[in-house]
């Protein structure tokens, strides 16, 4: 679970509600540094409790079993916004989702600043009826090979680009072996609005790297690092996406290579080959 800045280390339903249990989280990592020294009372504000997402319930990845866990509402508010958006660029033909796993969100037990603040949730699964749509838990998927590597990975980066829209620290599996089984976001830095593009974040340009790579089939190096080939290659997604001019440096551009990387990583839509 990350910190405000990773750097500093290295739409269409309402979600209903949720409390955290002790043990909740210990499979998830930690992964960003942590909030030294404050207490439960004096770290957050209000934390209210959900049992779901959008309309989706959610349920604890470590059981099966449907868990209700605690936010920051206007936390919640940005997860409601953000599952309607994926529900809205998924196929039209699927459902929407019903059921969204994960390891939880506000926990006073291990004191990262986003899970203390009830600012951070930990995505494994999506579920639209009784199918699995997507699995962040690459410490399974990883040993899959031909076209079943290829449609798991390519909806996980879809799926990363769905939570990159909204948030701005959204941590995968590329980041450290804390998030091998799980992607986590918190808006700590975002907040209440959708987010922007920072080529000083390696959280960030491992995603681009990797929406380049396994979504647009571009021989794109993935190393985290900002350089002449990873702008040129997220450009060209760009134009491929009908924007036609600039780089993703400016949020418009940063929020139409997400949205168009969901719908292309989902085959929601057909793109030119960038």
């Amino acid at each position: 679970m990350a910190t405000h800045d990773d750097r500093a280390t290295t739409s269409r339903r309402t979600i209903l509600g949720g409390a955290l249990g002790a043990g909740a989280l210990g499979l998830a990592g930690t992964g960003g540094a942590l909030l030294a020294g404050a207490g439960p009372a004096a770290a957050h504000g209000t934390i209210t409790t959900y049992s779901g997402i959008n309309g989706a319930r959610t349920v604890y990845e470590v059981n099966g079993a449907l868990a209700s866990w605690g936010y920051r509402p206007s936390f919640h508010d940005r997860l409601d916004s953000w599952l309607a958006f994926w529900n809205a660029n998924t196929p039209s033909s699927w459902p929407d989702a019903s059921r969204v796993w994960g390891y939880g969100a506000h926990t006073d037990h291990r004191v990262t600043e986003a899970h203390n603040n009830g600012r951070g949730f930990d995505l494994s699964r999506i579920y639209t009826g009784s199918t699995r749509r997507f699995t962040a838990r690459y410490d399974q998927w990883r040993t899959l090979t031909g076209s079943d590597l290829a449609l798991t990975r390519r909806r996980y980066w879809a799926t990363s680009a769905s939570a990159h829209h909204h948030f701005r620290n959204v941590l995968t599996y590329l980041y450290n072996s804390a998030h091998h089984n799980h992607i986590h976001i918190d808006n700590l830095v975002s907040g209440t609005g959708n987010s922007s593009f920072d080529s000083g974040s390696s959280a960030q340009v491992q995603h681009v790297q990797a929406c380049c790579r396994y979504v647009w089939g571009l021989p794109t190096t993935i190393d985290g690092i900002w350089g002449s080939q990873t702008s040129s290659h997220s450009t060209r997604v760009l134009r491929a996406a009908g924007v036609t001019t600039g780089t993703i440096t400016t949020q418009s551009r940063w929020l139409a290579f997400n949205r168009a990387s969901m719908r292309k990583g989902y085959g929601t839509q057909s793109y030119p080959a960038p």
